[in-house]
């Protein structure tokens, strides 16, 4: 009797102890549009994010890819999930759009450039581990663990400043499990020199070094720059993004003459650098530059591959776009249906 007690005891204890393992796997985001704030990345967490999120209504959530959508210097995560809403529902993704706010600590240092130096000024090195980097990665298996989702890769999006963010974050984590890439009209770059940046007549810009090219930092390693090239990345960039106003003329970007006068020029003079150099090293280069025909400044533009997108208001003034404005020009045609 007190052997069948004991096995029996046995058995309604890992009963216990498997239901309580299936509670902590239970999905805790419902399906849908909502938000949360995120501070489980420990080493920043007095510094909290909003993180807006669209789940379809239907389908396995196991088997669904997961795209992480970085917004620009408007700063809203509302914006971005608005632009993937309707495409994530009929095609079945989940979008994941975190929101770095001013107001919680995040300044133009600690977003666009990651956090990697106390100042964009002077290059001072600041642990990896504080990097704003590094709550992607953080954020990517909480969302994992709160949908029971089992991709192992998720794919990167970032409009203008979140374009900044995508290619330099490809950069600095050579670890991250990026699948698929766009920067889609970034402001400025991070040239992979460590020679840093010249004007055109060999005279050195100003401030030459981070966040504008990799001079007196320990990041322009053979091994660095060759997980970099090896990213699956594309510049994406509007043929009619070719106002000046707004984009970075400080010292270190150096008033159009070493970047590029206009966010299109930028773009090819990065890609060819990039090219050149990978080609120089022996180094295998996936990256493409894609152009979306007579496309500005937008979000909804790069990620539909037009001109032209129509939208219309939601709650809470977020903008959703209507699925016919679809082309296989932009950003869904590059990290969704391919």
């Amino acid at each position: 009797m007190a052997k069948t007690q004991t096995i029996l005891a046995f058995l309604l204890f890992n009963f216990f102890i498997s239901v309580k393992a299936q509670e902590k796997l239970e999905p805790l985001l419902e399906r849908g549009a909502g938000q949360f704030e995120y501070t489980g990345y420990e080493p920043l967490k007095n510094k909290p994010i909003t993180v807006f999120y669209y789940i379809p209504t239907q389908g396995d959530i196991k088997k669904m890819k997961i795209l992480i959508s970085m917004h620009g210097a408007e700063r809203s995560g509302l914006i971005q999930r608005g632009v993937w809403r309707n495409l994530a529902e009929k095609y079945g993704f989940i979008v994941i759009a975190p929101q770095f706010l001013h107001a919680n600590g995040y300044t133009e240092n600690d977003y666009q450039f990651g956090g990697v130096s106390e100042s964009r000024k002077q290059f001072i090195l600041k642990p990896a581990e504080t990097w704003t980097y590094k709550i992607i990665e953080s954020l990517f298996d909480y969302i994992k663990q709160h949908t029971g989702n089992t991709s192992e890769v998720y794919n990167m999006f970032g409009h203008s400043a979140g374009g900044q963010f995508v290619h330099r974050y490809l950069l600095m984590n050579p670890e991250a499990r990026v699948e698929k890439a766009v920067a889609a009209n970034p402001g400025n770059y991070t040239y992979p020199d460590d020679k840093g940046l010249y004007m055109p007549a060999g005279k050195s810009a100003e401030a030459p070094s981070w966040p504008f090219s990799l001079k007196s930092t320990p990041f322009a390693t053979n091994k660095q720059l060759a997980a970099y090239f090896k990213r699956k990345l594309v510049i994406l960039i509007g043929t009619a993004d070719t106002a000046t106003v707004g984009i970075d003329k400080s010292p270190g970007a150096n008033l159009a003459l070493i970047q590029g006068v206009n966010r299109h020029e930028r773009a090819f003079k990065y890609f060819a650098f990039c090219q050149s150099t990978a080609k120089k090293k022996g180094m295998e280069f996936n990256w493409k530059l894609v152009e979306v025909p007579n496309a500005g400044h937008s979000s909804a533009q790069m990620v539909y591959g037009q001109a032209t997108v129509r939208n219309s208001k939601l709650e809470n003034n977020e903008k959703v776009y209507h699925l016919n404005d679809l082309t296989d020009k932009g950003a869904f045609q590059i990290l969704i249906s391919k």
